[in-house]
């Protein structure tokens, strides 16, 4: 071969390792660079996760710039990013979507883990979205499956979600008892500020919380250590709530007012529609009108168009009250047509939800028993297998009289409760409207007012009697009277709390006991029924029909501890509302101010004078 040819081909394999050798190195840096791209795609998944309610504007940026890297998203990357959409969907008021993002989340994640916390997240946003059933059912599915459960992340969610759902239901008792295990588990961190945060709302709900109380310090400052400001700030929103309660209005507007950009900067709609609403309640009762109609109308033009909130509710009879002090009277009529509207379908949801519960919770017991029944044949089955050929037929004879005799015993058993049951309710409640009947009620009253006189405790009496009934009748039949009946007594039972009694006595007639409560509460609190009974739709078909009442409030502090004296000074207060025009609330205490909520809702004065009927 010539010496050229060779030195040519020697060159060319040369240049040809080279290019090899360049390949090699490229693909190299190509599969470094893909790595360490994989690596910061999984930091900021976790750092969205981290920071999803406490930096929500850090949070949103996270998931914008994992959304420029899609194509690069392994499937545990894209599972993860696609639960984090849906929490912000959540987050922002976009309930039904986020549902069913939390479902695809469920259906096809690969980690146990993720499919747990997308089902926790789901239930919260159904609860939100009013599909209590669903909720609730979910939410016992979750419970259920709680011991099986290692991970801390999902237990916290879990617990914190059952404490929520339990609080809506008015449950006081069941949340608590989460909040406690969420807080025994998750000291330290985030779960033992939620599990602190409910424990403030339970309180509050109990009318147990105090302000300046170490549970709220405690409770604000884990939230603050952990960065937490939602839940900082709900507990503020509580203590507030129970500021305004005790008319301390300065200091619930400062309270709130001094974190209020804090407040906004979460952009978390339920929480800023609540303060709003409650700085705008401060500022009115603080006389301060102008300021008091501005953050109302924030509540009113933040709202979700589907969503009828407590915050909304507010608002709108806030409005109705400073246009009526206006002396704007088209303005006021309007606001308070909304109020009403939004006020009657929030009754209707807190009815819906705890019928739901109670619903959910029959079906789940009811399946725990179908199951224990399954078990117990299964354990029957078993015994016979094990039986000898010898007496097998003897053996099943007498399992079949025993199967038999038990289930004798059991339906006897089972039959007998149920009328002993029955027959209790029947003696101790009303048949039409379901409330304590007068024999049954008499009886709690005097019970729980020899209680309260031993222990120097306060306890007031509360009675109202349906203006104009006798009218309703005659005009619309007894029929229509006793669909009055039943909507009043429905709406009043939502406002009742622990130690608070309620029972017909009469025929439109009815009665409340409150333990624990002064004359100026139990005189707001009958003004609150007032509203909410004058507020009441009739019926289809009742065209012309107003519903009313005159309520008569006496305390045992004035009165004595004597159930009939205390009724006898109840009833002539309730007889001079009905002398004086109807649709009122007086109070039978001779020292007391008069408050005037409205031209139909006058608080009067019961003199020693007045309370002798002529």
């Amino acid at each position: 071969m010539p010496a050229e040819t060779r030195h040519g081909l020697s060159r060319a394999a040369r240049r040809f390792a080279s290019v090899g050798l360049f390949l090699l190195l490229s693909l190299f840096v190509t599969h470094k660079a893909l790595t360490a791209s994989s690596d910061q795609i999984n930091q900021w998944l976790t750092d969205a996760d981290r920071v999803k309610s406490s930096d929500y504007t850090r949070f949103a940026s996270l998931l914008n710039q994992i959304d420029v890297e899609t194509d690069s998203l392994s499937s545990k990357q894209r599972q993860l990013l696609a639960f984090l959409r849906a929490w912000q969907r959540n987050y922002t008021g976009e309930f039904d979507q986020a549902i069913v993002e939390f479902k695809n989340v469920i259906d096809h994640a690969d980690d146990e883990v993720l499919r747990t916390r997308a089902g926790a997240a789901m239930i919260n946003a159904m609860a939100i979205a009013r599909r209590y059933s669903e909720a609730y059912s979910y939410l016992d599915l979750l419970v259920e499956r709680l011991p099986q459960i290692g991970d801390a992340k999902a237990r916290d969610q879990i617990l914190h979600v059952a404490a929520l759902l339990n609080n809506e239901a008015g449950q006081y008792e069941l949340a608590l008892d989460y909040s406690a295990k969420l807080l025994s588990q998750s000291l330290g961190g985030r779960g033992e500020c939620m599990a602190r945060q409910l424990l403030v709302q339970t309180q509050y709900e109990l009318d147990q919380l105090e302000p300046d109380g170490n549970e709220v310090s405690q409770a604000i400052s884990v939230c603050e250590r952990n960065a937490e400001p939602i839940f900082t700030n709900f507990v503020r929103v509580f203590v507030a709530r129970r500021l305004i309660d005790r008319h301390q209005y300065k200091e619930a507007a400062a309270l709130l007012g001094g974190k209020y950009d804090e407040i906004q900067a979460t952009r978390y709609p339920r929480l800023t529609t609540e303060v709003d609403v409650l700085l705008a309640q401060a500022f009115f009762s603080s006389g301060d009108t102008a300021q008091a109609k501005a953050y109302a109308l924030r509540v009113v033009d933040r709202r979700v168009a589907t969503e009828v909130t407590d915050p909304l509710v507010s608002a709108y009879k806030l409005l109705y009250q400073v246009a009526l002090q206006q002396g704007d009277e088209r303005t006021a009529l309007s606001y308070h047509e909304k109020y009403a509207d939004a006020d009657r379908k929030n009754i209707d949801d807190v009815s819906a939800r705890s019928l739901a519960y109670q619903m959910v919770r029959h079906q789940s017991i009811s399946n725990r028993l179908q199951i224990e029944a399954l078990n117990k044949q299964n354990q029957v089955l078993q015994l016979e297998q094990q039986l000898g050929a010898k007496a097998a037929e003897t053996s099943r004879l007498y399992i079949a009289l025993l199967v038999a005799g038990l289930l004798m015993v059991f339906l006897w058993a089972f039959h007998t409760k149920r009328r002993q049951l029955h027959f209790r309710r029947l003696s101790q409640q009303d048949g039409l409207t379901g409330v304590d009947n007068r024999p049954h009620f008499l009886d709690i009253a005097q019970r729980s007012l020899d209680e309260c006189r031993r222990g120097s405790r306060e306890c007031t009496l509360i009675l109202f009697d349906l203006d104009h009934f006798k009218m309703i009748n005659d005009r619309h039949g007894h029929a229509a009277g006793d669909l009055v009946l039943k909507q009043v007594c429905a709406v009043c039972r939502t406002y009742l709390r622990p130690n608070q009694y309620f029972g017909r006595i009469g025929g439109e007639e009815f009665a409340l006991l409150l333990v624990d409560c002064g004359l100026e509460r139990a005189q707001l609190f009958a003004e609150q029924l007032r509203q909410a009974v004058a507020a009441t739709n009739a019926a289809a078909g009742l065209d012309g029909v107003v519903i009313s009442a005159s309520f008569g409030v006496a305390a045992a502090s004035e009165s004595g501890y004597e159930l009939r004296q205390l009724m006898a000074r109840a009833d002539a207060a309730m007889y001079v509302a009905k002398r004086d025009g109807r649709n009122r609330v007086v109070v039978s205490h001779p020292d007391a101010v008069p408050l005037r909520l409205g031209r139909s809702g006058i608080v009067a004065i019961v003199d020693d004078a007045r309370l002798t009927r002529p």
